[in-house]
């Protein structure tokens, strides 16, 4: 396919023009979202022939230098889901083992018919999901705890510690008496470290292990924040006293 000169230079202005103005348009956004980590845009498109208000919102997250290395990786890896529900109900009682088989034994086949309601647009893949553990409690459930991928980790900066390998040493045999660590799932999809540096490095760098048990809460930044500077001087205090034993 052939251009005469006059079609050539205009297709080649248009290009040049919107190669141009798409570079302007990612260099105000990139400065918008600098700083902020999250940038949410709403345009309107006018409306339907039923007079509702149609909207398109776009959202322009930064992901951290340290995350995207992990991200890249991660994304090469197949790993399972796990679906975490808390389910509360105040108007029934009776034994909680019995209760929870029903429950367990309702929800199995509930997934199942809606696969076969669905057919081939099942794409949950309905009847491939199976229950791991259930559990009926009397308490109020908040947080979560499960072994997480250690590449699906991000480590804020300012909450790594400088850990000398004499101190790697005294932890090591102590490690799992140090209660796991605590995360908070982020927007991005992956765990955000607010306490338990120590124990993930040896975990993870010392002893290996390609997953983590993790306490799973959902809190925003500044109310992790909060979390991480009352838990330092605890952790500051219990390495000092292990260091001090072993020495």
């Amino acid at each position: 396919m052939s251009y005469g000169y006059d079609e050539f230079e205009s297709k080649l202005g248009q290009f040049i023009y919107t190669m141009v103005m798409y570079e302007r348009l990612k260099e105000y956004l990139v400065d918008k979202v600098r700083g902020r980590g999250r940038v949410s845009v709403r345009i309107s498109l006018g409306q339907d022939k039923n007079g509702n208000h149609i909207f398109m919102d776009i959202i322009l997250t930064s992901i951290k230098p340290e995350a995207y290395g992990t991200v890249q990786q991660a994304a090469k890896q197949k790993s399972s889901k796990n679906l975490v529900i808390i389910l509360s109900n105040e108007e029934i009682s009776g034994d909680n083992k019995q209760i929870a088989d029903e429950m367990e034994k309702l929800i199995m086949e509930s997934l199942r018919w809606w696969h076969s309601y669905f057919g081939e647009r099942d794409r949950l893949k309905l009847n491939e999901w199976k229950i791991e553990k259930i559990m009926l409690v009397d308490a109020e459930a908040t947080e979560v705890l499960c072994e997480i991928p250690a590449d699906r980790i991000i480590i804020p900066p300012e909450r790594r510690m400088n850990l000398s390998p004499e101190v790697i040493e005294n932890l090591s045999p102590y490690v799992d008496l140090l209660g796991p660590i605590t995360v908070r799932l982020t927007e991005t999809g992956y765990y955000e470290l607010i306490t338990g540096y120590p124990q993930l490095y040896i975990y993870v760098e010392k002893l290996g292990r390609d997953r983590v048990f993790s306490r799973i809460i959902e809190v925003g930044e500044e109310e992790a924040k909060l979390i991480y500077e009352d838990a330092q001087p605890r952790i500051k205090r219990l390495i000092e006293q292990i260091t001090a034993k072993n020495t």
